[in-house]
């Protein structure tokens, strides 16, 4: 099987490819989750099931997980150095202020939500899990998700109220 060249391709087709075999290597994970091995008995505990491919798919998860904060990483220092340090508006849009507006509004999201996070513990599998700082990481994840949804859905509001606020 010949792949095709990458060289003549447009950054929107390239990322296309990288959605399209990242999308059928999940479906195919998550298909041998459920279907391969689902009913395997846990050892420590016969009555709790230990699907197969449980592992590949924690590894899986977290590959993806390095590979977007990498990519994330890389794309900010192009991003610095390819714009450098004079450049805030481009098309009359203030993107310089924008960039570190979003910058600044994830921080401070991480960090509230970290601080007003809850530490309660939850009863997993019937032990309770009691362990304060991975209690309060992932209820810090939770919240900011849904908050940074809650405010991309104001600003999508928002745009879509434009012609009504010009007009008035």
């Amino acid at each position: 099987m010949k792949f095709p060249s990458l060289h003549h391709r447009s950054t929107e087709r390239i990322s296309q490819y990288i959605l399209y075999a990242l999308i059928a290597l999940t479906a195919l994970l998550f298909v041998l989750f459920w279907a391969v091995g689902y009913d395997r008995p846990f050892e420590d505990d016969p009555n709790f099931v230990e699907p197969l491919f449980t592992n590949a798919l924690l590894v899986f998860m977290f590959l993806l997980l390095v590979a977007a904060v990498a990519v994330a990483a890389w794309a900010v220092s192009r991003s610095l150095k390819k714009r450098g340090h004079g450049e805030r508006m481009s098309n009359n849009i203030p993107i310089k202020l924008i960039s570190y507006s979003v910058t600044g509004l994830t921080c401070v999201l991480l960090v509230l939500t970290f601080l007003f996070g809850s530490s309660s513990s939850i009863t997993i599998n019937g032990n309770a899990f009691t362990d304060y700082f991975w209690l309060k990481m992932s209820d810090m994840f939770v919240n900011t998700s849904l908050g940074m949804i809650l405010i991309a859905l104001g600003a999508v509001v928002f745009g879509l109220t434009r012609y009504y606020r010009k007009s008035s």
